[in-house]
């Protein structure tokens, strides 16, 4: 039988005979006007057989196909039917995934959701922390049985100061007055309690201690951590601070640009409702936003602070006013390091020689003389402006409303955020460990420990294996980063330490929270924050210990403990679930988990050894060979430009993303690997009900969804200036478009979008 056709005609002729062809058969006949009655029957008995023949191959072909389909067999259960429903819902089958697969995996999603106005963008990580934080909000709302830890009754009250708007509209701004009488008084109120502000009287040191001590870093951020190089204790830091907008790059733009000029807007609107005069708060904000300017002019960029051995100045306290003069202003370096460890709260005694790791030195180098191209009216009012800009968020409508016309311009919200969601999020960033008790004992199911830590062990042999297939790696460093991956530490769902009471109490015991004052509670919580970050100085590294709360929607690698966190929050749909298929948790959690494996051999983590020791573990060949790998990554992702930013010439920033392009494309690779080997250990997988896509498709489907997103162009903006990771968009495309595995997986020719010659690989 022909492979195209049934049968067909000779185009042969043999005088009146035609000839067909029907199988191995070969029929001979004459023309029908010459035809007997009986040859008409017989022809008409065969072409049966012909048709007989046929669809009885039709029909064994198909019960082939339905005892195959039989064998493997469709998944009917409810958690089957939910995923399959879910991942049905987002896709928009009417595009081709080999010409864009993140548009064909969340296509109807992003069609159908809708960014509220209240939002500046809306993605799953987002979905999930809703639902987390619903989960809290009913948990901090419950009446306190008898029994309850200290720490979690604070958090319960803590977010009922906040849930008080009645009593916040009644104590108004007095406890911020307080507080700027504490710090000196803000110059461009005038005359505060019967006190003008004199700049006699200015002390630069004494101003910065005082904001210091309610964790607000102006100018200079100094912290106690793990020494980079000896792991096992801690040492002081102290680098370049942080900015009132996002970031540097809000600073440089002309002028009058919108988002500067709401800026300056908002510290002036703050300040006249203090009771400033409107003609003198202008003058003065001007000049305040002028002085940042020039900050933000002298601050090192992120691009240039991506090696950490350039970060890592060790030099005695004694050395920091010779190698930073403060040009005559009225600051002193040793005042100012043992001010703050010597504070109420923190009570450490600092030499003159003890070492301190400078991690912006030219920052330092050009910071005085820039201060001193301003009065010392000018730098009390940023200063103090700083810190009322954070705390105005805490007091009454009237204040509230002027952020959020600062948030419409910068973020493009219209609305605030609901008042509940507000405190929910705040009461678990800074009561994390007591909300989190709450919400493991409420949500988590404890199998998902034993089910990542199978992930991770699958994760980390596919991590070998594409060991041995780096070809830019020499044997010697092949050896050693197996032993640091070996190495990692894993912590998943939660610290087993909060579940008992005295321990948990512990922890929060230094903060006083009342129900009824809610601003206060909040200077409490900062203060303490703020001795935290100094108290365990002199004390050794625990690396056992893990502060993240355990209703946190993320996971984390931490370079100087070498470990890799997976809280209870993220240990859900869509990132995982016990009862689904493996290929969508492989695509989920198991990327996220070869994610943050990956973190350990980017082009930051790979400067940290197995012991968390910034050292350098690799040859200098490999180490140039490594950076040529990588610049294919920077240039690929530099060439992104999100939808909403068609017209800003503002592309994804392929150096500041380095890092977490790296893991996401390493993530990916092993999560596939081991994806498949438990595949060749177990067998295929039912499929899903409803879906046409097999299970390595499902994996790919599974790993996009999870990146599903929308923002606002202000977002976008956002995003591009200050973000360390690649919108979602291009966390999936750049991915992909990296992947053989993919591109198999849904038979994209090459050339494609979304199966491009060149290919960029690390790991």
């Amino acid at each position: 039988m022909s492979e195209k056709k049934a049968y067909e005609y000779d185009n042969a002729k043999n005088g009146d005979t035609k000839i067909v062809h029907s199988g191995d058969v070969e029929i001979q006949f004459q023309d029908k006007s010459k035809r007997t009655a009986l040859e008409k029957i017989l022809i008409a008995v065969v072409l049966m057989c012909v048709v007989v023949i046929i669809v009885l191959a039709i029909v064994a072909a198909i019960r082939k196909k339905d005892k195959e389909s039989e064998t493997i067999g469709v998944c009917t259960s409810t958690e089957c039917t939910v995923t399959a429903a879910r991942v049905t819902a987002a896709l928009d089958e009417t595009v081709d995934p080999c010409d864009n697969f993140y548009d064909f995996t969340c296509g109807t999603w992003i069609k159908k959701t809708i960014i509220s106005e209240d939002r500046s963008s809306i993605d799953m990580f987002g979905v999930v922390r809703d639902e987390v934080e619903i989960t809290i909000k009913y948990l901090l709302e419950e009446d306190s049985p008898d029994n309850e830890p200290e720490a979690v009754t604070k958090a319960k009250d803590l977010y009922k100061s906040c849930m008080n708007l009645e009593l916040i509209e009644q104590h108004g701004a007095a406890v911020l007055k307080d507080l700027m009488a504490e710090l000196g008084g803000w110059p461009m109120i005038g005359s505060f309690r019967g006190v003008e502000w004199n700049p006699q009287n200015f002390n630069l040191t004494n101003l910065l201690l005082g904001l210091l001590k309610y964790n607000n870093r102006i100018l200079m951020d100094m912290y106690a951590y793990t020494d980079s190089k000896n792991s096992s204790t801690r040492i002081l830091f102290i680098d370049q601070a942080d900015f009132g907008m996002p970031g540097r790059k809000y600073y440089l733009k002309e002028r009058n640009d919108t988002m500067i000029i709401a800026y300056e807007t908002l510290g002036k609107s703050i300040a006249i409702q203090l009771g400033a005069d409107p003609d003198v708060a202008a003058l003065d904000m001007e000049r305040v936003v002028d002085l940042e300017i020039d900050l933000a002019k002298i601050t090192v960029p992120e691009e240039d602070r991506r090696d950490n051995e350039a970060l890592y100045n060790k030099m005695p306290l004694h050395d920091l006013s010779k190698n930073f003069t403060t040009a005559n202003l009225p600051f002193n370096w040793i005042d100012y390091v043992q001010g703050a460890l010597g504070s109420e709260m923190v009570q450490i005694d600092i030499p003159i020689d003890e070492p301190i790791i400078v991690r912006a030195p030219l920052y330092f180098e050009r910071l005085f003389s820039t201060l001193s191209k301003y009065d010392n009216r000018t730098i009390a009012n940023f200063m103090i402006w700083r810190i009322m800009q954070n705390r105005a968020n805490n007091l009454s409508q009237r204040f509230k409303d002027l952020i959020q016309n600062y948030n419409q311009i910068l973020y493009g919200t219209s609305t605030p955020r609901a008042r509940w969601k507000d405190c929910t999020s705040y009461v678990n960033t800074n009561f994390g460990l007591a909300t989190g008790r709450l919400f493991v004992k409420e949500s988590f199911d404890e199998s998902a420990k034993n089910d990542t830590l199978q992930l991770i062990g699958n994760l980390l042999e596919s991590f070998h294996e594409l060991l041995e297939h780096a070809d830019w790696m020499d044997d010697a460093t092949r050896i050693v980063a197996r032993e640091k991956a070996d190495f990692i530490q894993k912590k998943i769902g939660y610290q087993d330490d909060i579940m008992d009471d005295e321990i948990l109490n512990e922890i929060y015991q230094n903060i006083t929270i009342n129900a009824d004052t809610y601003l206060a509670n909040v200077l409490n919580v900062i203060s303490s924050i703020s001795a935290d970050s100094f108290l365990f100085l002199r004390e050794p590294v625990n690396k056992n210990v893990w502060s993240t709360a355990p209703a946190t929607v993320n996971a984390y690698y931490n370079s100087v403990y070498n470990r890799i966190m997976f809280p209870a929050g993220i240990l859900q749909p869509p990132f995982y679930s016990k009862d689904r298929p493996k290929s969508l948790n492989y695509g989920g959690i198991g990327v996220v988990i070869g994610h943050e494996i990956t973190h350990g051999f980017d082009d930051r983590g790979r400067q940290y050894d197995k012991d968390g020791n910034l050292v350098q573990w690799w040859s200098d060949e490999v180490i140039a060979r490594f950076d040529t790998q990588t610049q294919c990554l920077v240039n690929q992702y530099s060439n992104f430009t999100l939808p909403e930013l068609v017209d800003e010439g503002l592309n994804v920033n392929g150096i500041n993303t380095l890092g977490e392009n790296i893991a996401d494309n390493g993530g990916l690779k092993q999560s596939f690997r081991a994806y498949k080997r438990w595949v060749a250990e177990n067998g295929e997988e039912k499929q899903l009900p409803g879906l046409k896509y097999n299970h390595d498709q499902l994996f790919f489907i599974g790993f996009a969804q999870v990146w599903c997103g929308s923002m606002r162009r202000e977002s976008a903006i956002n995003r591009i200036l200050t973000g360390v990771h690649s919108p979602g968009r291009f966390r999936v495309i750049g991915t992909l478009q990296n992947s053989k595995d993919f591109s198999e997986a849904f038979s994209c020719k090459q050339g494609s979008y979304m199966n491009p010659y060149k290919k960029c690989y690390l790991w």
